[in-house]
């Protein structure tokens, strides 16, 4: 496995990413999540 090996690549943590990141994380997905912001959305 390399620095960057992941399952599912995320970009952006607001009402959409931040819950299928979540559960995808929880069914063993490897899971990189990209946010500049604050995390959470509107």
């Amino acid at each position: 496995m390399t620095a960057y090996d992941y399952d599912l690549l995320v970009i952006g943590a607001g009402q959409g990413g931040l819950p299928a990141a979540h559960m995808a994380a929880s069914l063993g997905a490897r899971v990189a999540l990209i946010e500049t912001g604050e995390v959470g959305g509107t």
